[in-house]
């Protein structure tokens, strides 16, 4: 009933057989002790540790004696054991026992990769081989001295930690955290090690650190108190001290009055917000708002000077098993010279604007490209390019009746909706010469510039018809304005080197400023090839053949009138007006010729004499008359036939 299974089926048996053959086979064993499990009551087993032995009583009968003893406590102590086996012998951090001389007596894998030993090279040695001098000599002494006086100085730093220096086995060096413990086993003190290789967290202080004092910046690092722990280069190049100057001074040795005066009350006020976050009293709120984000502000130089800066200030706190501390973290830049590099681009970006302004954007870009060079050629040939010249009618007129600034301020206005026109349809400013206007499309190899050049005349006439009713100082505008197109092949570049301009060249130009000088006034005046592009939109535009008219360098050439379809009677009044005024023109012209040769005749007569030669002179006059009536004649005819 004490034994579990299978033992309490099989002991009768066990018995019986000993019995019959007297072999003392689990008896003998028995009395060298035997490990067993065992039963209780409730069920559950325990270990134990079992002797047995033979007693013979005075009747001849045998009876057995067993001895138990009960392994649980050592059991357990095993398994303590061996799990602290595997916690150390799996730990990341080298892990190293020594008994009160300083012999090693445990040492984990780590420990033998960190100090680069073999485990056999470490156990029985003192543990001074692993330490640097002036330690590896000292250090029996620090144990002797503490096993005397009793005085945990070593062990009681241990235990909060402690930086040192390790020594592997190829002699260099490594920085170390350890804590130290103490404690007794079998009745003897030994001391256990738990340290913490440093080197990559060195490496990465080391990488940090060069950062910041490789940073362009002013970084400064102040604790709680205001006192600066910590300054880049930048930081003592921009205010003019030098680190051994700031280290340990105070931050408002940086800052000019008021702010040097108060600037610990201010940190005060940010750290009494921080423990009480529930208070929101006024003078607390108004200090949040500088850690975290960044401000504009004025810092001093040594020679007193000042010096604008944009300052950001993160909090920081530390806390490790090295140490735990708390503080800011301030980066500055220096805005004198950001000012100058915005003031720079500022200036850059207005020249760029001035100069697309002046130049297609296209050329710009190329311009920019080429850095602005003086010597930069840019010619480019264009075989499809719609060309528009405007003029005002009426202009020399109007602009001797008024100042200067009236005639700049009317071309102003007409100009500048021009130019709102322009960057609608997506053309190009050519230039203006005097009061006339000229722009073109298809430079940016766009197809349908031919259809926005007709749009822009329209909108242009519109906007110029609306203008014409207005009244200034002298009276009422009443000016109109002729527009000539054509389209083709222009050579385009940009020439001078004082004021650079960029112009177009070719046939087509020429061309297109005939349309606008033969052209009527408040009408679109085009050549075939623009007119048979407005044809394909016979919703939108109504063509009128004009007829031929002789073009200077072409000859005759067929021409065209261009309008809304919603303003067709318009053209049509526009049209006969013009044919009107022509024939007042071609009589009031006739009749000129005529008094001008009849003045020629009286005179002729007036002073014939009777010489050969006053009578020569006055036939002359007489050939001279009928002549001038003949060619007023046929003038007159021309200019009054029908187009």
């Amino acid at each position: 009933m004490l034994m579990p299974e299978p033992y309490a089926s099989q002991h009768c048996q066990f018995i019986e057989k000993y019995m019959k053959t007297g072999i003392p086979k689990i008896v003998e064993e028995g009395r060298r002790g035997r490990k067993l499990p065992a039963l209780r009551r409730d069920g559950t087993t325990f270990p134990m540790f079992l002797t047995l032995s033979e007693v013979q009583v005075k009747n001849g009968e045998k009876m057995f004696t067993g001895i138990m003893r009960n392994l649980s406590a050592e059991e357990e102590e095993k398994r303590v054991l061996l799990a602290m086996h595997n916690l150390v012998t799996s730990s990341i951090d080298p892990i190293v026992q020594i008994d009160s001389k300083g012999i090693i007596r445990l040492a984990n894998p780590s420990c033998c990769e960190c100090f680069q030993y073999e485990e056999e090279e470490l156990i029985g040695k003192n543990v001074s081989m692993l330490m640097p001098e002036p330690y590896a000599t000292k250090h029996n002494q620090f144990i002797e001295n503490y096993l005397k006086t009793g005085v945990p100085k070593v062990v009681e730093k241990g235990r909060r930690g402690r930086t040192l220096s390790g020594l592997r086995k190829d002699g260099s060096t490594f920085p170390m955290f350890l804590t130290l413990s103490e404690s007794s086993m079998n009745g003897e003190i030994v001391f256990t090690g738990i340290m913490r290789n440093l080197s990559a967290e060195e490496e990465e202080r080391q990488v940090l650190a060069t950062m910041i004092d490789s940073c362009v910046d002013p970084i400064v690092v102040i604790s709680t108190n205001g006192i600066i722990d910590r300054c880049n280069p930048a930081c003592s190049r921009a205010f003019g001290f030098s680190k051994e100057e700031l280290i340990g001074g105070n931050i408002s040795m940086l800052m000019p009055e008021p702010h040097a005066s108060h600037h610990q009350s201010y940190i005060n006020r940010y750290l009494e917000k921080r423990r009480h976050p529930v208070r929101s009293n006024s003078d607390l709120s108004n200090t949040s708002h500088v850690v975290g984000q960044g401000r504009d502000l004025v810092g001093k130089r040594r020679d007193g000077t000042k010096i604008p800066l944009f300052l950001t200030i993160s909090e920081f706190e530390v806390s490790s098993s090295l140490s735990a501390r708390k503080g800011f973290i301030g980066i500055m830049r220096d805005m004198s010279e950001r000012e100058k590099v915005i003031a720079i681009e500022v200036e850059k970006k207005k020249s760029e604007a001035l100069l697309k302004n002046v130049l297609p954007h296209h050329i710009c870009e190329r311009l920019k490209a080429e850095e602005f060079h003086e010597n930069v050629q840019i010619a480019d040939t264009c075989d499809d390019v719609s060309i528009l010249f405007a003029d005002i009618v009426g202009f020399t007129q109007f602009a001797s009746q008024r100042t200067p600034l009236q005639v700049v301020h009317y071309l102003n206005k007409v100009f500048r909706i021009f130019d709102v026109l322009v960057d609608k349809y997506g053309l190009e400013k050519i230039k203006t010469i005097g009061d006339a206007y000229m722009a073109v499309g298809g430079i940016n190899e766009d197809p349908d510039h031919i259809y926005k050049i007709i749009n822009f005349s329209l909108e242009v006439l519109d906007a110029v018809n609306m203008l014409k009713n207005e009244r200034d100082e002298v009276g009422e505008l009443r000016l109109g304005i002729r527009i000539g197109l054509h389209v083709g092949s222009v050579v385009a570049g940009l020439v001078g080197s004082k004021r650079r301009f960029f112009d177009l060249w070719g046939d087509a130009v020429n061309v297109a400023s005939r349309m606008e000088s033969s052209g009527i006034a408040n009408c679109i005046h085009c050549s075939k090839d623009i007119a048979l592009v407005a044809q394909k939109y016979p919703d939108e535009f109504i063509v009128v053949h004009r007829g031929a008219i002789p073009v200077k360098g072409k000859g005759p050439m067929e021409t065209f009138i261009i309008g809304r379809i919603a303003k067709r009677e318009s053209i049509s009044l526009i049209l006969k007006q013009h044919e009107i005024t022509q024939r007042r023109e071609s009589i009031e012209i006739h009749k000129k010729i005529e008094e001008e040769l009849f003045r020629n005749v009286i005179f002729s007569f007036g002073t014939m004499r009777t010489s050969l030669v006053s009578r020569k002179m006055a036939l002359a006059g007489f050939v001279s008359f009928f002549a001038g009536v003949t060619v007023s004649a046929l003038f007159f005819t021309c200019k009054t036939a029908k187009p």
